[in-house]
């Protein structure tokens, strides 16, 4: 079976865990999704090409850092963080525009108290739709609403008077048309109402919101060396080996990354002698290919290199590939897998591959 075998360095790293939020941590490998996601944009694709990865390897260290988490609410508070302004409302990126932020904790926008304005004309704005708002609703609780109940009460009079007539009558069909006519006359009122709501106060108002930004912390490994196979159709292979230099950086934008080796390799499914692991390294490997009973794919190697046929030891993850969108959010496939450093592989050993020119165990998935 023919492969492609990456060798790469970083001095930093981290691959974030998606269900930690407060303290942020890393896995020990890349998740297959990070490593096919980064292969995706190396080679400019834009839709999803089918590849199965095989990830290895081990770093020097592991601790957290401070970082600056900015978090944009879907709401905007008087009392708090910094009020922006965004020019596409429905994003957060680096165009936006600070109009004022809060200097402690019982601060008010609206009331100018404990603020530092940063943009006068835009804050000038913020405050005039504001008090638009406060127009508008009582635009519509003493004009529209009273019009909404004295409807409401009509049509149920009305409706009463239907009861004692014959259907397709004059007066039925009289009766019936006042109804159909008022309630189109109601709802027009109400729906340029509404119009009115959203061209002076709701679009305007919702490229204001509010930025927190607070301390945070987020766990960076070092020294990280890694082995990547990749499996997939000629073509795509031949698509990464020729966007290798596209190849720049592995988990966050800013964990770059030394590409030691690309090259083919070939995979085969036995071998002659007892394989292991390269010192210090360790890998994700299918659970289903770890056996609790029958010891014939992967077995444990002890700390003094000794070879014997128990359960291998290490942690569990599901490991995310592939997404799909649902309702727009993604949705990953995770498979689950064993991390260890201890795994080993004899010429016993079934349904297990081996890449024969690096020495490595390989484990697509």
């Amino acid at each position: 079976m023919k492969a492609l075998r990456i060798k790469l360095l970083q001095s930093q790293a981290s691959y974030t865990r998606e269900e930690t939020v407060n303290n942020r941590m890393t896995y020990p490998l890349p998740p297959y999704s990070t490593i096919i996601g980064a292969l995706h944009n190396a080679c400019g694709y834009t839709e999803y090409h089918p590849m199965d990865i095989s990830v290895q390897g081990k770093y020097g260290a592991m601790q957290q850092e401070i970082y600056v988490n900015h978090a944009l609410l879907n709401r905007t508070e008087d009392d708090r963080g910094i009020l922006i302004w965004l020019s596409n409302a429905n994003s957060l990126n680096t165009g936006y525009i600070t109009v004022a932020e809060a200097l402690a904790n019982n601060a008010s926008f609206m009331k100018e108290e404990l603020i530092c304005v940063n943009n006068e004309n835009l804050f000038n704005l913020y405050k005039s739709l504001k008090e638009k708002n406060h127009e508008l609703k009582s635009k519509r609780s003493k004009e529209i609403k009273p019009l909404e109940d004295a409807w409401k009460n009509e049509k149920k009079e009305l409706k009463r008077s239907l009861k004692g007539l014959k259907k397709d009558s004059d007066e039925y069909n009289s009766i019936n048309e006042v109804i159909t006519n008022r309630e189109e006359e109601l709802n027009k009122l109400i729906k340029k109402f509404e119009e009115q709501v959203y061209d002076e106060y709701t679009e305007p108002y919702s490229h204001f919101r509010t930025l927190t930004k607070g301390p945070q912390k987020q766990e960076v490994l070092y020294e990280v060396e890694l082995v990547i196979h990749v499996r997939a159709d000629e073509k795509v292979l031949q698509d990464i080996v020729n966007h290798k230099y596209d190849f720049v950086s592995l988990g966050r934008s800013e964990d770059f990354i030394e590409l030691a080796e690309m090259e083919y390799c070939e995979v085969v499914n036995s071998v002659d002698s007892e394989c292991a692991l390269p010192k210090g390294y360790s890998m994700y490997v299918n659970i289903d290919r770890v056996c609790e009973e029958q010891y014939n794919q992967y077995f444990e190697q002890d700390n003094m290199g000794n070879q014997s046929k128990v359960d291998s030891d290490g942690t569990i993850y599901y490991v995310a590939k592939r997404y799909v969108k649902q309702n727009g959010y993604r949705e990953f496939s995770k498979i689950p897998c064993l991390y260890s450093s201890s795994f080993a592989i004899d010429e016993e050993s079934e349904n297990i591959l081996f890449d024969k020119s690096g020495g490595y165990l390989v484990d697509f998935n």
